[in-house]
């Protein structure tokens, strides 16, 4: 299959925490000048690390939009990103902002969520007809597109999904110095239990780095 690398690109608490609270927007660390910098870092990285195409989950984007936390100075802007992908297999998003967006839905979604895309001219590709989007297929597509590196910062779900079928090529973590903890506080992967230590996804540790904010940087290879 070809299909692009996918390297997770995201930061968290030193617990893995990637949000203070469910609903709540991880941004507002930043706001509050607590992140160590690590979420300036993270959209740096996308840079350094040659992504040509960001990829998000709607749940990321909803809690995001229904707790917005403005900041003072604007993040850094990844400059060789060609588009922010959507994966929205529910077809939820009434869309607002359209420039640079690619929308990764399903086959089965509904007429109306596409004449929503059409007529607000988003591009989007179609992948699978089960319950979910088919994200082999969906990266299959996205290579015929054009694109050869993808940086992944969804939600707990979209980044599980992608983990558990063998789909995330490189694991690029930057370590915010705090502690959230929580056992409802959404992490970096969710999905599935593992039932067997055989399934256990194994890492190769590429780079590290400490940042002058007090943030570490983990850069991982995923073993085959």
């Amino acid at each position: 299959m070809n299909r692009p690398t996918v390297i997770l690109n995201i930061f968290s608490s030193v617990d893995g925490k990637t949000t203070t609270a469910r609903g709540r927007n991880v941004t507002e660390w930043t706001a509050a000048e607590i992140d160590g910098e690590a979420h300036e870092l993270t959209n740096r990285l996308y840079d350094e690390l040659d992504c040509d195409g960001l990829i998000s989950g709607s749940e990321t984007l909803m809690v995001f939009g229904d707790h917005w936390v403005e900041l003072d100075k604007p993040l850094y802007e990844p400059q060789k990103s060609r588009a922010y992908i959507v994966f929205d297999g529910r077809g939820r998003i009434n869309w607002y902002q359209t420039e640079g967006l690619l929308v990764v839905t399903k086959e089965n979604i509904s007429k109306e969520y596409l004449e929503q895309l059409e007529d607000k001219g988003i591009s989007y590709i179609q992948a699978g007809s089960g319950e979910h989007i088919n994200l082999a297929l969906a990266l299959e597509k996205l290579f015929d597109m054009g694109f050869r590196k993808l940086g992944l910062s969804g939600g707990a779900g979209i980044n599980g999904a992608f983990l558990r079928q063998g789909l995330i090529d490189e694991i690029s973590l930057t370590l915010a110095p705090l502690a959230i903890g929580g056992s409802d506080t959404p992490s970096i992967f969710d999905g599935e239990e593992i039932k067997r230590l055989e399934d256990v996804v194994k890492l190769e540790l590429l780079d590290v780095k400490k940042t002058e904010g007090g943030s570490v940087w983990l850069h991982y290879l995923v073993k085959e």
